[in-house]
């Protein structure tokens, strides 16, 4: 920041000085110009109308004083090249006649030349007719721009001594006040620094911070926050994963340690292999459903959207079911209509899921309600169960992986305690949203909103 405050800084000095520069050199430039102009008209006017060539002749000095400077130049001479009378101290070549130099109105054309050590001189020229004897004259007036050039040389000199200087002087106040002004953002910097896994509980203090940073504070507390929480979601699947395989593992290791602790017959030895087989498929369905709750939150998974008639695709659910409804003596009510814009295989997972869950959970001899229509935008797809009513904390947990409401884990089910998660998974894939709630006492119903 300090090197580009003293780039901006330079060019806006060097471009100020060239500006300041060139502008009082042509305002010298202008001067002269005028000045030389006017000379020679004075002087052409002058031979015409109040002293013959002989008398300007005769009195230098006239001439001299008029001058008001030794080294200007002042030349009478006739138009054949002869010169009447020369006041040249420095003997600086004189200019060609100008073409244009003609008439008799005293008007001065002026030019610039060079001569050989560099000088810049400014002449004019002016025509007139020299008094009594009427004859043509042209009267050159000279200016040499020693001076004027060594007080620019003097000004160039001390604007870049004065640039050098303001732009040093800046440099280190701008070094300060950035160093002052950015020492905010190096202890937000310690801050942060402090924080690991250990210690997700620091945050910025943002009322500690300028008002320009305030913003990045809070938003970088909000990111501590979602870190946070994902961290501690993070910690507990880890620990429910854990759980989850520890159960089959040792039923594995339990049946094959009494296997080989002595020698069994066919019969027995398949008995196990059975077993194990059952747990080595609960352990591929665990499988199964992490990888497809990772691929939805890695947004790996693409899916194939297509119109669903939800009426009939909640029937053929509920006939599906109709045999677990049976043993727990579980009826269905259904009033579906309208029409659904999803993924056909994963529509029927979600739904499924929740009649699975609202038959096993849900009260017996209670009807388990299946609602379906389809509003604007939106298909509605509701299951409505009878049962023991679900704290405020277990309603929000509900869709959290591996989580039961019944604490003590220990009834082995199908989905692992993954089936919600898998429904709330599938309506993020829809881009579309799961919610429960509790309506009325022992009343808990499943919402899902797919976007038409």
């Amino acid at each position: 920041m300090t090197v580009s405050y003293v780039a901006v800084l330079c060019i806006l000095s060097v471009t100020l000085g060239t500006y300041f520069y060139h502008s009082v050199r042509q305002s010298q430039e202008q001067r002269i110009e005028s000045l030389t102009s006017g000379r020679a008209s004075y002087y052409a006017r002058l031979v015409h109308e109040m002293y013959s060539v002989a008398e300007l002749h005769d009195r230098p000095l006239l001439i001299a004083s008029m001058l008001g400077a030794e080294r200007d130049v002042l030349v009478f001479r006739r138009p054949s090249g002869e010169v009447v009378i020369e006041v040249n101290q420095d003997e600086i070549p004189l200019p060609q006649l100008l073409p244009d130099t003609k008439g008799h109105g005293f008007a001065a054309v002026a030019f610039k030349t060079t001569t050989a050590a560099g000088t810049e001189v400014y002449w004019a020229s002016a025509r007139t007719t020299a008094l009594q004897s009427n004859s043509p004259l042209e009267v050159i007036a000279g200016y040499q721009m020693t001076n004027e050039r060594a007080m620019l040389a003097a000004y160039r000199e001390r604007i870049i001594l004065s640039t050098v200087a303001g732009v040093a002087a800046a440099t280190l106040v701008a070094y300060g006040l950035l160093r002052r002004g950015l020492r905010p953002v190096h202890d937000m910097a310690a801050k942060a620094a402090e924080i690991h896994p250990g210690r997700l509980d620091l945050r910025l203090d943002p009322m500690a911070a300028p008002a320009e940073l305030r913003a990045l504070a809070r938003a970088f507390n909000a990111t501590l926050d979602r870190l946070a929480d994902g961290y501690q979601r993070l910690s507990q699947f880890s620990a429910d994963l854990a759980h989850e395989i520890r159960t089959p593992l040792g039923v594995l290791i339990g049946q094959t340690q009494v296997t080989l602790a002595k020698p069994r017959t066919s019969d027995e030895y398949q008995l196990v292999l059975e077993s194990n087989l059952e747990e080595f498929e609960r352990l591929s369905r665990l499988a199964e459903n992490m990888l497809f709750l990772a691929r939805a939150d890695h947004g790996s998974q693409q899916i194939e959207r297509t119109r669903i008639d939800m009426g009939g695709e909640l029937q053929k659910i509920a006939d599906y079911f109709e045999g677990p409804a049976f043993e727990r003596n579980v009826s269905f009510s259904i009033e579906a209509d309208g029409i659904a814009c999803a993924n056909l295989d994963l529509f029927r997972r979600a739904v499924s899921n929740l009649v699975f869950n609202a038959i096993r959970h849900g009260r017996e001899g209670s009807i388990v309600r299946l609602c379906a229509t389809s509003a604007g935008d939106q298909a509605i797809v509701e299951v409505e169960n009878r049962g023991s009513s679900p704290s405020p904390e277990q309603l929000s947990r509900l869709f959290d992986r591996f989580y039961r409401a019944d604490p003590s884990r220990s009834a082995a089910t199908e989905s692992h305690g993954l089936g919600l998660a898998i429904v709330d998974a599938i309506m993020r894939l829809h881009r579309g949203e799961a919610e429960v709630s509790c309506p009325e006492h022992d009343l808990i119903r499943f919402r899902l909103s797919f976007p038409n």
